[in-house]
């Protein structure tokens, strides 16, 4: 059995060193020679591009970076793929752009499931991600073995775009979540406490939180490169949640002042950096 993953970065390349962990064979492709070099190093099959080989594949990944990306790559694979084969997009992106690519690969044939994760690098480096199966049963189905290898858990989440939807409620309470660990980690240095007892308190705690646990020893080390999730993904994805947000006219005051938190992240910081980083901008003056 193989699975082509295209898009090879922090995501693409832990659900393709999981899969091949698991003795599944991976081809792949990605712009960048170091993210193919790595998959080859991890034993799987670089490609230099998109080709032939994708009809060869019993699922496809896509783990792209920008909705322009997902247009260009899934116009490729119309020309490419067979009928019947299984696409699995887990990016983030707006509705309007997973629908587009499913319109696309529809006519040829190809069955395109909306598949977000949820979960940061180090946790799909650990397989620790809950996947959102949006798309037709019986192609969920096909895939669900393979998810199994890189994947904790995998909600059906019905029609095609459901995905998307609760990926956008997860990112929503993540970033909340995130906020919440700077604020409080801030509070607790006015105090004098020691970091590393706040943490063990948090995480043992009524106060725990996934995000708290994942990003507070981020905070706390100033340890922001390599990214589990950079500013600069989440500066893509906090537009299109607002975005979003904003079409169905509702109140997010907390979003909105997360989102503010953010905006001067991006503004000032790099944006490689580790989205645990918008504790930097609590410490300033």
């Amino acid at each position: 059995m193989t699975v082509g993953v295209i898009g090879l970065g922090i995501m693409g390349g832990a659900y393709s060193r999981n899969l091949l962990a698991k003795g599944v064979a991976v081809r792949g492709t990605d712009p960048s020679d170091a993210a193919r070099d790595a998959l080859t190093a991890a034993g799987g099959q670089a490609e230099s591009g998109l080709g032939p080989w994708v009809a060869d594949c019993d699922l496809l990944i896509l783990s792209l970076a920008s909705p322009k990306v997902l247009a260009a790559v899934t116009a490729d694979l119309a020309r490419l793929l067979k009928p019947g084969q299984v696409v699995l997009e887990t990016g983030t992106f707006a509705l309007a752009d997973k629908m587009a690519a499913q319109s696309t690969l529809t006519a040829c044939g190809a069955v395109l499931l909306d598949c977000p994760v949820s979960g940061t690098g180090a946790q799909a480096a650990k397989g620790d991600l809950v996947m959102m199966a949006a798309g037709p049963a019986d192609a969920v189905a096909h895939a669900k073995p393979f998810m199994a290898h890189f994947t904790k858990a995998v909600i059906e989440a019905g029609e095609f775009g459901a995905g998307t939807k609760l990926k956008f409620v997860a990112n929503h309470a993540v970033a909340l979540h995130n906020a919440a660990a700077a604020e409080t980690l801030h509070y607790a240095d006015a105090l004098g406490l020691d970091r590393q007892m706040v943490y063990s308190m948090l995480t043992a705690g009524a106060g725990q939180s996934k995000m708290s646990d994942l990003r507070m020893p981020l905070m706390i080390d100033h340890r922001y490169d390599p990214p589990t999730a950079s500013l600069k993904m989440f500066e893509k994805d906090l537009s299109i949640i607002g975005a979003d947000i904003q079409s169905h006219g509702i109140s997010t005051p907390m979003f909105d002042s997360v989102k503010g938190l953010y905006d001067q992240a991006y503004a000032t910081l790099p944006e490689t950096w580790d989205t645990a980083a918008v504790f930097e901008v609590y410490k300033r003056p």
